[in-house]
Formats: structure tokens, sequence, C-alpha cells
């Protein structure tokens, strides 16, 4: 496992175990950080920490139009960012970098942890 993976995991982790409380926020928020933030359709956010320092925590949804079939159609690419207490991003993990599957495991997760969500669930 590579220090990418295992950044994953340790937030997949601490989602499970309610350590990250998830909060859905407006899609255009932290739009100076995220590449093509035109695209992105919702986002969640959340904070963690890690040793002395506190990290926020952003999962980006965005739907883009598919080369593979001729911008026909429309395709799902998730983004996990992680930013420091001066608004920083130190770290961007997509679905090139962590198994796209599992990123959609993750987003299953926010969506059952979100606040404002939870009570459609209930």
């Amino acid at each position: 496992m590579n220090k990418y993976e295992k950044l994953f995991q340790s937030i997949f982790d601490k989602t499970k175990n309610k350590d990250i409380k998830w909060k859905q926020i407006n899609k255009t928020a932290h739009s100076d950080l995220i590449f093509n933030p035109n695209l992105v359709f919702r986002q969640f956010s959340g904070s963690f920490q890690k040793g002395k320092g506190i990290f926020e925590v952003i999962f980006i949804e965005k739907k883009m139009d598919d080369p593979e079939h001729h911008f026909t159609y429309q395709k799902y690419s998730p983004e996990l960012l992680v930013i420091d207490e001066d608004n920083e991003l130190l770290v961007t993990l997509t679905d090139s970098i962590i198994d796209k599957n599992q990123m959609i495991e993750l987003m299953s997760l926010l969506e059952n942890k979100n606040e404002r969500a939870r009570v459609l669930f209930e």
C-alpha cells in the first residue's frame, strides 16, 4: 500500500468510525483550490486530526463529458482533497490514484453519515 492509499484508508476508517463528521457544503466552495470547479455538482467537508495538525478533507463529485463515448455521455469523477489550517491544498486523491470503487464506497458512507441527508434514510 502506497502513502496515498494509506491516507485514503485512514480517512475511510475515520469516516466509518464516525471520527470524521461530514456535512454537505455549497458546490462552489473551495473553487480556488479545485481543478475545473465548474464540473462539481456536490461537495462534502469534514475535519480530522493527525499528529498535531487539524486538516479539512473535502470529497468532491464531478460530472464531465466522456471522451470514450464521443462526449455524448457524462462520467462520474470523485476527488478527495486534504487542506491545512491555512486553506492550502496539501493532497489531491483521484480515481487515477485510488480505486474508483473505493471512492464510491466512501461516498455511500458520506451520504449515510451526512447530517442533512441522514433524515431521508431513517
